[in-house]
């Protein structure tokens, strides 16, 4: 299953330990989104040196993906990123995809920026409408310098994640 990682303004990145478990147990793509930047690939070590980017001072959202439904290549990788608003998600959603896309990026695209622009990003509505189709899954969205997730996560170290299961122990 796969991984997010939102890592709040103020915050450092996970160590690359951390990454690299992650990694091997969701090798499937890698991306991750920042206020200024955006970068998707396949390739785990171009990711670690792309993620130099990120700043401290700025807030970021991780992803490793496992895949589930649409084939291992570089669009398929999330973050998605539509307008100003960047989407991850963890988790299988019951839903018809098209044309090798995603689970997570056809919701995205039909559902979810439907719902923002009907209801605003970070409203009380919005936030009903995405734990209502949450599930067992998980979702992060960046806006700006303000992100939003939504489902159970976890915070180790700072950073807040969507599962830990990559981990063999409860120790880093």
């Amino acid at each position: 299953m796969c991984v997010i990682i939102v890592k709040q303004k103020g915050v450092e990145l996970p160590g690359s330990n951390i990454l690299e478990r992650a990694a091997r147990h969701n090798p499937h793509g890698f991306g991750f989104c920042t206020p200024r930047k955006m970068y998707k690939t396949l390739s785990f070590r171009a990711f670690m040196r792309k993620l130099r980017w990120v700043r401290v001072s700025e807030p970021c959202i991780i992803h490793l993906r496992y895949a589930t439904t649409g084939s291992v290549k570089r669009e398929n990788c999330h973050p998605f990123k539509e307008k100003d608003i960047c989407f991850a998600h963890n988790g299988v959603l019951r839903i018809a995809t098209q044309n090798d896309m995603t689970d997570s990026e056809t919701f995205f695209k039909n559902d979810v920026l439907t719902a923002v622009n009907q209801y605003g990003y970070g409203s009380a509505m919005l936030q009903m409408f995405m734990l209502e189709r949450a599930g067992f899954s998980r979702f992060a969205m960046l806006k700006g310098d303000k992100i939003s997730m939504y489902g159970d996560f976890e915070r180790v170290e700072g950073c807040y994640f969507s599962n830990l299961r990559f981990l063999n122990s409860g120790q880093w």
